[in-house]
């Protein structure tokens, strides 16, 4: 398991996952690139690609008085592609471009998108073990114009929206878990009550049980 499971939200470390991949893609080579909004965007930025957390909602995964606590996350993430807008029907034809990159780059991954199985050669660029993506449902894709500095640059930026799915579980953290039974089998008298050890012989069974580590999801 890995260690950052428990510290960090499973959706902060999908989007952690989807930026480290996309700035592999060869489409943004020499784009400069960040994970937050909250740094200006300015011309000495460009091309600029973004990947940001923008929000997660969260809803009960079954019966809420059956089991541990469940839920299914659906959680938008931003991708941010901004270009200098030199020509207008260029622009848009480039940033097109950029969000097929970001769709067949990510969407197609055989790691990144796999439900039965998350690991992955070392090099490989995957999301940390026992988190499942189980899809992408739908999100929005729109080009927005705009000028940016003192000096006004033209720009052109893709805003693309996508909307992930998956599950997160809280199981209860147990600390005195049952590692030994004891167990003593003896009939009782007619009285109804337990015999003297030195009267009647006691069958006596122990169990020991070895504990095994489960996964938690945050």
């Amino acid at each position: 398991m890995s260690e950052v499971i428990g510290t960090q939200s499973y959706g902060m470390l999908i989007v952690n996952t989807f930026y480290a991949k996309a700035v592999t893609l060869p489409f943004f080579t020499g784009f400069k690139s960040r994970r937050t909004k909250a740094l200006p965007l300015i011309p000495d930025v460009l091309p600029y690609l973004g990947v940001y957390f923008i929000r997660q909602g969260m809803t009960s995964d079954g019966d809420l008085n059956a089991g541990e606590v469940r839920f299914v996350n659906e959680m938008t993430v931003g991708f941010s592609v901004v270009i200098q807008n030199n020509d207008p029907v260029e622009s848009h034809l480039k940033l097109d471009a950029a969000f097929c990159e970001i769709s067949n780059g990510l969407w197609r991954d055989q790691y990144i998108m796999n439900l039965i199985d998350t690991s992955a050669p070392v090099d490989v660029i995957t999301l940390p073990d026992g988190i499942r993506i189980e899809g992408i449902k739908g999100g929005t894709y729109r080009i927005n114009w705009d000028k940016l500095g003192s000096n006004e640059t033209p720009i052109a930026e893709l805003q693309y929206e996508a909307n992930v799915v998956f599950r997160s579980t809280f199981p209860p953290i147990i600390t005195d878990d049952l590692l030994r039974w004891h167990q003593e089998t003896v009939p009782l008298a007619h009285d109804g009550t337990i015999p003297p050890a030195d009267v009647v012989q006691r069958i006596i069974t122990e169990y020991e049980f070895t504990p095994v580590a489960l996964k938690t999801a945050a």
